[in-house]
C-alpha cells in the first residue's frame, strides 16, 4: 500500500481500486490498481502531492497527460486517465495528490534487466530499437519525452518495448528551476543531455542523447558517467567524453562504438537527428558494418582543425578517433570571448593581394631603371670665377662638370665683360646628374 499522506487512498476518482507498490521513483509511486467501471487491470502512479502545490505544473500536467493519452502505438504505454485526487492528510490538512491511470504492463523495468548485467550486443539493439520506434511516433506526434531511461521502459515477458511517462518530465522541468532541482524529482543525471544539464531548450535530439546513454548501459552494464551528485554527473555530461563501449565489454563491435557514441555527442547538431536515422544505423551496426554517417562523423572529427585531445584520458578510449573533444558550443563559454568581430576573410585576402602587388610594381620599377639616368643629387663646391672673363669663367666651370648659363647685367663696380658673381656663390652649392 502507498506510504505517507496517500496511504489512506484506496479508491481513486470514485473508479480506480488501490492495490500493492509494483514500483517507485524520485517524484511518484506506481501501485497495481483495478478499473472498477470497466473491469480491467491497470497501473497507477500517484505523484508527490507537493508537485500540486505549484499552479504552473498543475497546468502543464494536465496538458501533458492529454498530449499523451492520445498517443496510441504498440511501443508506447497507454494513458487512461489523470488527475488530482483531495486526500487529507494526518494532521487534518487537504492535499491534492495528482495521478495516471496507465495500461498495465506484464513484464520488468529495463532498470531491473540491466541491474542482472550487460546484456547481449543483438540483445541491446533490439530493446533500443523498440525505444526508437516509440520516439519516431512520439516526435512525429510534437511530444518530446525528456526522460528517457531504464526506469522509463518496460520489457514485457514476450519481449515487446514499451516506453511510459511521454511529458510527464516535461510538466516537472519546467517548473523545476535548476539541475539539482530536477534531479531530486526525477531521480538521477545519468541520462540528462547536456542541453539539459545546462538548462537550454531541448527537442527530439535531446531523448536521442538519453537513448544513446541508455544503449551503453545495456552494453556495459553501466552509465557512461559516474559521479558523488546528480550535478557532478551533469558537469562530466557537459563536458567530458566517453569511454567507448568495447573498453569495457570485449563483445561489442566497433560498428556498435561507432554508433553509441554517435548519439553520445555532445553537439545536439552532430549527434543523430531523428530516430530513424538512429534505428538505421544501428540496425547497419548490428549486421557488421560502420553506417555511413558514422563513419563520416569519425572523418568530421579527425580532419576538423579546431578538435583537439583536450580533456580525454586516452586509456578510457580504443578508438583515436573518438578520442577528439569537440571544441562546440558546450565548452565555447568555457573560453575566453572575443570583444571584436573577426574582419570577413574576403577583406583579408583583397589586403594580401594588394599588398603583393605594390610589391611587384616597386621591384618592376627600380628593376627597369636605366644606369646614369636616375636623378642624383649630391653637394659639390664651386669655383670663385667672380672678376674673370666669361671665357676664362665658363671653362673653369667646366671642369667641375657644371654648366654655365650666361645672364647679363649692368654694374657701377664691375668692368664691361667680367663676371660680377655667380649663383650659387663660389665655394658651395649643389648640382645634379
Amino acid at each position: 500500500m502507498p506510504e505517507g499522506v496517500t496511504a489512506g487512498i484506496t479508491l481513486l476518482a470514485n473508479r480506480y481500486e488501490i492495490g500493492d507498490v509494483i514500483g517507485r521513483g524520485g517524484m511518484a509511486t506506481v501501485h497495481l490498481g483495478n478499473d472498477t467501471r470497466l473491469g480491467r487491470k491497470v497501473a497507477v502512479k500517484l505523484l508527490k502531492p507537493s508537485l500540486a502545490n505549484d499552479p504552473a505544473f498543475r497546468t502543464r500536467f494536465r496538458q501533458e497527460a492529454q498530449s499523451a493519452a492520445r498517443m496510441a502505438h504498440p511501443t508506447i504505454v497507454r494513458v487512461y486517465d489523470a488527475g488530482e485526487e483531495t486526500v487529507r492528510e494526518p494532521s487534518g490538512a487537504e492535499v491534492q495528490v495528482p495521478y495516471i491511470v496507465m495500461e498495465h504492463v506484464d513484464g520488468r523495468p529495463l532498470s531491473d534487466i540491466i541491474s542482472d548485467g550487460p546484456v547481449a550486443p543483438a540483445e541491446a539493439v533490439r530493446i533500443t530499437e523498440g525505444i526508437l520506434t516509440a520516439l519516431e511516433y512520439s516526435h512525429r506526434a510534437g511530444v518530446v519525452h525528456r526522460d528517457i531511461k531504464p526506469a522509463n521502459v518496460m520489457v514485457t515477458h514476450t519481449g515487446q518495448v514499451k516506453v511510459m511517462d511521454f511529458g510527464i518530465a516535461r510538466a516537472i522541468t519546467d517548473t523545476s528551476a535548476t539541475v539539482a532541482q530536477t534531479t531530486s524529482i526525477l531521480g538521477t543525471a545519468s541520462y540528462f543531455s547536456p542541453e539539459q544539464a545546462r538548462g537550454e531548450t531541448v527537442d527530439a535530439r535531446t531523448d536521442l542523447y538519453s537513448t544513446g546513454v541508455v544503449l551503453f548501459e545495456l552494453l556495459t552494464g553501466r552509465p557512461p558517467f559516474i559521479g558523488d551528485s546528480p550535478v557532478a554527473v551533469a558537469y562530466q555530461h557537459v563536458s567530458e567524453q566517453p569511454a567507448a563501449p568495447s573498453t569495457i565489454a570485449s563483445e561489442v563491435s566497433p560498428a556498435l562504438d561507432a554508433v553509441t557514441l554517435h548519439a553520445l555527442v555532445k553537439d545536439k547538431t552532430r549527434r543523430f537527428q531523428s530516430a530513424a536515422e538512429f534505428r538505421t544505423d544501428l540496425q547497419q551496426a548490428a549486421a557488421g558494418q560502420v553506417p555511413s554517417s558514422t563513419r563520416k562523423l569519425q572523418q568530421q572529427h579527425a580532419s576538423d582543425a579546431s578538435t583537439m585531445l583536450f580533456g580525454v584520458n586516452p586509456r578510457t578510449t580504443s578508438n583515436p578517433a573518438v578520442a577528439f573533444r569537440e571544441l562546440d558550443d558546450d565548452t565555447a563559454e568555457h573560453r575566453p570571448q572575443r570583444t571584436q568581430n573577426r574582419p570577413p576573410v574576403a577583406w583579408i585576402w583583397v589586403g594580401i593581394v594588394l599588398i603583393v602587388a605594390i610589391i611587384a610594381a616597386t621591384v618592376f620599377f627600380v628593376a627597369n631603371l636605366q644606369p646614369g639616368k636616375a636623378p642624383v643629387s649630391s653637394s659639390v663646391t664651386v669655383p670663385n670665377v667672380v672678376g674673370a672673363t666669361w671665357s676664362s669663367a665658363s671653362a673653369t666651370l667646366k671642369k667641375s662638370e657644371l654648366t654655365p648659363v650666361r645672364v647679363t647685367e649692368t654694374s657701377d663696380d664691375v668692368d664691361r665683360g667680367l663676371v660680377i658673381r655667380t649663383e650659387p656663390g663660389g665655394g658651395s652649392g649643389t648640382r645634379s646628374r
